[in-house]
């Protein structure tokens, strides 16, 4: 008897949707936001999460996180929410990610729809829009071949996400691959994510603490000096890099050696592609400078000659093409680090409800992705 085919859950949910003649609200990114959410902002939601959302399927797990995939009852919206354990560790910084998160409001920033304190457990639960799921390693690695035309349109609009959160008084200080996520599969459209490191960090500078992963970290941070706006743009030029070599800049041999790198700005220009433009390569020498000072900011990136969108750049950028096949060796990597570090704690899909405690993880981001490549 031939075995019976297992549907996942969000599928099924889908099915249920369609059946009954409802519309199926896309994952395709759309610009609703209430800019009022600036002055006027969120604050706790009193009803508990599972009267308006049922949650269908795991998407990704995070030091202290989960993240879900959910549906709006109300309206069938498809949404994600953060599930933090709420514990002496965690609370400030809960509160503070929810105080910051609550109030910015930009397309290239995910959106807070709503947030949660459960009743019967110390659990948080941030509703916030759907995004297609993938970061940018994994979107360009089911891809064989990338532009550098890509790589500057992912950098142009991750620099709009900066230039606004800098504007409002923030520095991200988490800027990595995973915080950079695609909203659709079908454009390049990316959208910054996990704002639990972000601060108030003034033009002067300010003393925070080292919370990223080491290669993404700018230098003050590493050696315990003042961090500005202008780490975030160094954070920036790693993941440049990065994408145009499908290495990391500094790593070492261990991570004494990577911290060693990074403080003494130590990189090698030849592990770049080899066609890549000389504009590319200046870009990154701006980015890369000891003193955060001495950095451009996010206004300044996007003046550069190389995201410059005149008819000569683009299809200067266009015509080089690069192979995927290093940045897919760097993206195992990098996300088997992240997993490691994920938790495998069970309590907060309890905290929903023990219906919730077997939710199957999501395979459904790389499906679409293998899908429109």
């Amino acid at each position: 008897m031939p075995k019976k085919l297992e549907v996942p859950s969000a599928m099924l949910n889908l099915q249920i949707i369609t059946e009954s003649g409802r519309e199926i609200i896309g994952d395709e990114p759309r610009n609703n936001l209430d800019y009022s959410f600036e002055y006027k902002p969120l604050d706790w939601a009193q009803q508990p999460p599972i009267e308006k959302y049922r949650f269908i399927s795991e998407i990704a797990r995070g030091r202290f996180s989960v993240i879900l995939k959910g549906i709006n009852t109300s309206n069938d919206s498809i949404v994600v929410a953060k599930l933090i354990e709420i514990t002496p560790d965690t609370e400030a910084q809960i509160t503070h990610e929810f105080n910051v998160l609550k109030t910015l409001k930009h397309e290239r920033i995910a959106y807070l729809i709503e947030a949660f304190k459960l009743e019967n457990a110390p659990v948080a639960v941030f509703i916030q829009e759907k995004l297609q799921g993938a970061d940018i390693l994994t979107y360009l690695s089911t891809k064989e071949h990338y532009s550098e035309q890509t790589i500057a349109t992912i950098v142009t609009q991750v620099l709009d996400g900066l230039q606004y959160l800098h504007w409002r008084g923030y520095a991200h200080l988490d800027l990595q691959p995973d915080n950079i996520v695609m909203a659709s599969v079908r454009t390049i459209h990316v959208k910054l994510i996990d704002f639990g490191c972000t601060q108030k960090v003034s033009k002067l500078g300010g003393l925070v603490g080292a919370n990223s992963v080491l290669d993404f970290t700018a230098p003050e941070i590493l050696c315990d000096e003042p961090a500005y706006p202008f780490s975030d743009i160094w954070s920036l030029g790693v993941i440049t890099y990065t994408l145009l070599s499908g290495m990391s800049p500094f790593k070492g041999a261990n991570d004494i050696e990577t911290r060693q790198n990074i403080t003494f700005v130590r990189y090698r220009f030849e592990y770049l592609y080899k066609d890549l433009s000389q504009e590319a390569t200046r870009f990154l020498m701006l980015l890369f400078k000891r003193t955060p000072t001495k950095r451009p900011s996010a206004e300044e990136c996007h003046e550069h000659r190389w995201l410059l969108p005149t008819e000569y750049m683009i299809k200067k950028r266009e015509k080089t093409m690069f192979n995927s096949y290093k940045l897919q060796h760097f993206a195992k990597e990098y996300h088997e680090n992240r997993t490691k570090l994920a938790t495998s704690s069970q309590k907060l899909l309890g905290a929903l409800g023990t219906r919730h405690i077997g939710l199957g993880r999501s395979n459904s981001v790389v499906d679409e992705l293998l899908i429109f490549k």
